[in-house]
């Protein structure tokens, strides 16, 4: 009789993420986001959703895939920068960088203006709560910044 060989399926670290997150999201009955997977292989998971600011709606990811680190990427504004403005913006932004140090803002060559949040976390150091006490964070802080943000885009 020919053996059979059962190979071991090895589970991604973007895999475990995924599947700590989503269980973290369904015990706590948190909801509102959308799934996508993305790489060649999947190797990348995206979850999207949006905040409400100001009546307005800020849409962001969190990325989870297999380097050490997480990713929180907000839109905090869609096009707003002008290439003429963006030396001056800079300033601004390198100001917000320094006075809130857990995050990053940036303006993309679209004019998109970005508010990054990188968590090192490996897969066995992944904390999904802390993911979400970040974004809890950062929705507070753009309640906080945005109309001032907005005045500043408008200059």
């Amino acid at each position: 009789m020919a053996k059979t060989e059962e190979k071991a399926v090895e589970i991604s670290v973007a895999q475990k993420k995924d599947k700590a997150f989503q269980e973290y999201l369904d015990s706590h009955k948190i909801s509102g986001f959308g799934k996508q997977y993305a790489g060649e292989n999947g190797e990348v998971v995206i979850y999207r959703s949006n905040l409400q600011i100001k009546g307005n709606a800020i849409p962001f990811m969190i990325l989870l895939d297999n380097s050490v680190y997480t990713l929180l990427q907000f839109q905090a504004a869609a096009g707003a920068v002008k290439p003429e403005k963006k030396e001056k913006l800079s300033a601004y932004f390198n100001d917000l960088n320094n006075q809130y140090r857990m995050l990053k803002f940036t303006c993309d060559a679209a004019g998109n203006v970005l508010l990054s949040v990188s968590i090192p976390a490996g897969a066995p150091h992944f904390e999904p709560a802390l993911v979400i006490a970040l974004l809890n964070e950062v929705e507070k802080l753009l309640d906080q910044e945005y109309d001032h943000l907005m005045a500043k885009l408008k200059e």
